[in-house]
Order: structure tokens, then C-alpha cells, then sequence
């Protein structure tokens, strides 16, 4: 347990502005483990899902579609659910439930994801905030004594001081690297959302409503 002496001596040395920064680690450490736990739990395989309900829809089993999204709870399913209860109202008004279902799908996946924009942007500014007043205070010192300093003593100050600096950087790299990575599952997840929803709502048109009479408004 050596390393974690070591690691709350640097946090001492790097004065106070590195509670802060060390308690933005822990939070960001949570938020990231929470999200991939959630995104391992969220993620079917969408086109696998899709393919069976696309044929039981031209098969003209709707009924059984719906128990298919019951059965196998899912980001898709809970969209398509959301279309098949109102079969009935225009296309339009279709797109627009879809669309809305659609829309809280993507906001449960941004939860928590505003919390690493914000540590990601405020971590390495308090690093700099630590170093501007560490150095501050070591060339504080050179001004009290007129000049009269050990060199290895200045030079000791100012490396405590540039350890707030690495601390925030050191969060801040990690979190901006995991930021994207959820955001690129987002967006995935976004466009394969919109795909699959467009081709549900082809597929009900072409079946149960070939005309397209029953759709205008």
C-alpha cells in the first residue's frame, strides 16, 4: 500500500488546490465505470432484433411483434412498442412519436455524460490555478529574502507548484478520451435508431396500409 502514501504525500505537496482535482478523478472514475456498466446493459444487437420483427410484419403478425419487444426489452423495441400501439394515426403523427420515443432513448444515454464534459474542462484549468499560486508563492519568498534563496529550494517550490498542473492533466486526458468514446456510441446507436425506425414505418405502410388512404391526415 506504499502507493497510496506516496500518492496522498503528492496531493500534500501540491497544495490545496489538488482536493479538488483528486476528488474530480473519483467522480469521473464512477461516471465512466456507471456508463460502460450501462452501455454493456443497453446494447443488443440491432439489426439481429430487427430482421425477425421486419418479417413478422409482412407476415402481417403484429401481435406477435409486440411480444417479441416485451420479450426482449431493448432500445429498438421500446421504439417500435411505441409505434404499434397507435397503428391508426397518420404517417406523420407516426414519425412524430417515433421520433419523440426515439429522442429518450438517446437522453438516458447522455445521463451523466455532462459531468465529464464539465471535469474535463475544469480539471487542467484548477492545475494551472495550483501552479500560478505555487509559483506565486515561491517567487514570493525570492522577493522576502531580496534574492538571497537556496537555488535548490526555489527550484523545489516550483516543482510542487507544476504538480497541480500535471494532476489536471492527467484527469483531464482520461476523461476526454472516454467523452468521445460514449459519444460515438451515441451517435451509433442514434443513426442505427433512425434506420431501423424508418424501415418500421415503410414496412407498416406497405402491409396494413398499401393504399396509403387511411395515412393522410
Amino acid at each position: 500500500m506504499g502507493w497510496i502514501s506516496e500518492l496522498f504525500g503528492l496531493i500534500g505537496k501540491g497544495g490545496i488546490i489538488m482536493v479538488p482535482i483528486f476528488l474530480c478523478s473519483i467522480i469521473a472514475l464512477a461516471i465512466v465505470i456507471e456508463r460502460i456498466i450501462f452501455f454493456r446493459k443497453y446494447f443488443v444487437d440491432v439489426e439481429g432484433f430487427f430482421n425477425p420483427v421486419l418479417k413478422l410484419i409482412r407476415e402481417g403478425h403484429a401481435d406477435q411483434v409486440l411480444d417479441r419487444c416485451k420479450k426482449k426489452p431493448n432500445p429498438l423495441g421500446r421504439i417500435i412498442e411505441a409505434g404499434l400501439d397507435e397503428k391508426d394515426i397518420p404517417r406523420w403523427k407516426l414519425e412524430e412519436k417515433l421520433t419523440l420515443a426515439g429522442q429518450e432513448e438517446i437522453n438516458s444515454l447522455e445521463k451523466n455524460i455532462r459531468g465529464l464534459e464539465v471535469i474535463a474542462t475544469i480539471s487542467p484549468l484548477m492545475g494551472l490555478l495550483g501552479t500560478v499560486i505555487g509559483m506565486v508563492q515561491a517567487f514570493n519568498k525570492v522577493a522576502e529574502f531580496e534574492g538571497q534563496v537556496d537555488p535548490s529550494l526555489l527550484a523545489g517550490g516550483i516543482w510542487e507548484a507544476l504538480l497541480t498542473t500535471a494532476a489536471g492533466l492527467s484527469v483531464a486526458i482520461p476523461t476526454v478520451i472516454m467523452l468521445h468514446y460514449f459519444d460515438r456510441k451515441k451517435e451509433k446507436l442514434a443513426f442505427s435508431l433512425n434506420k431501423y425506425g424508418q424501415q418500421f414505418i415503410y414496412s407498416m405502410d406497405a402491409k396494413f396500409y398499401p393504399d396509403q388512404t387511411t395515412r393522410i391526415p
